[in-house]
């Protein structure tokens, strides 16, 4: 109690530093919390289009189906292969587009049979289209690999970019606590001393400092939580207005996320004002 009672009333005995310290923390993890929901949910859009990827081969009249559809699935990219016949790809499209029911009885079929294939390595789609294309009656090869490369192209970069970021708003964080905290140890320079003179032990000193940097990130991890869910759900209900296929996180894993994020809030407040209080401690 005495740890806590004295950690509280530091945070209010130096109220400039500790708010500077806690708008710090809270910027920082405000921007960890809501900048990793959003690298996260990228990250689930390209595995669901990973997962729905598939190749189309078109080919002609004289096409060998079963020989190529054997061929094919020897091949160890290709997790299955089937064949949509000119028939099933017009009833498909008239599905698709019901105002096309009355034109497809005055010509004829235009489409042609169909290979599809899944792979089991979406990485492996533009090698697999390029031998799909050289194949004897094949006329033709579409997959939607361009944009789920584009799309895997700008997660890597954003990953790398994310970890610059939140490496520089950590150290920020982390040094704004050790500062406050060594505000705190030099405005109690004398009493810490007298202290340290009667037996009381270094542990028993510097607990309310790490109480006060614990409390500082802590509670700015709290609000940053609360102020990056509600931005977060607010633009995921934007994007499902105008795109509804597109998947977003649960509150499961919002949960989770900001779980990590105060266990980082604390893991700094205490760590920066430990070693803070211990640096100066030493010269006391």
């Amino acid at each position: 109690m005495y740890a806590i009672r004295e950690g509280l009333k530091q945070v209010f005995r130096h109220p400039t530093a500790s708010l500077a310290t806690f708008f710090t923390a809270l910027v920082s993890f405000t921007l960890l919390y809501f900048l990793g929901l959003l690298l996260w949910n990228l990250e689930r859009v390209v595995q669901t289009m990973e997962r729905e990827l598939e190749v189309a081969a078109f080919l002609g009249p004289k096409a060998d189906v079963e020989g190529l559809l054997a061929e094919i699935q020897e091949w160890p990219e290709v997790a299955s292969a089937r064949l949509q016949t000119k028939e099933e790809a017009l009833a498909q499209l008239v599905l698709d587009y019901p105002y096309l029911a009355e034109a497809k009885d005055l010509v004829e079929n235009p489409l042609p049979d169909t290979l599809r294939l899944r792979l089991r390595e979406p990485e492996a789609v533009r090698r697999v289209a390029e031998r799909l294309a050289r194949l004897p009656g094949v006329e033709g090869v579409e997959y939607g690999g361009e944009i789920t490369e584009r799309l895997v192209q700008l997660l890597q970069g954003s990953r790398v970019a994310m970890l610059v970021l939140v490496g520089l708003l950590l150290l920020n964080t982390f040094f704004s606590v050790m500062g406050s905290i060594r505000l705190s140890v030099e405005s109690r320079r004398e009493a810490l001393g007298i202290m340290l003179l009667v037996g009381a032990t270094r542990r028993f000193i510097q607990a309310p400092f790490v109480v006060e940097g614990t409390f500082l990130t802590l509670g700015a991890g709290l609000l940053a939580v609360a102020v990056g869910a509600f931005l977060y759900r607010a633009l995921a209900q934007a994007v499902q207005t105008l795109l509804p296929f597109v998947p977003v996180l649960s509150p499961e894993d919002l949960g989770r996320t900001a779980g990590l994020v105060l266990l980082l809030a604390l893991a700094l407040g205490a760590g920066g004002a430990f070693a803070a209080s211990r640096a100066h401690l030493r010269e006391v």
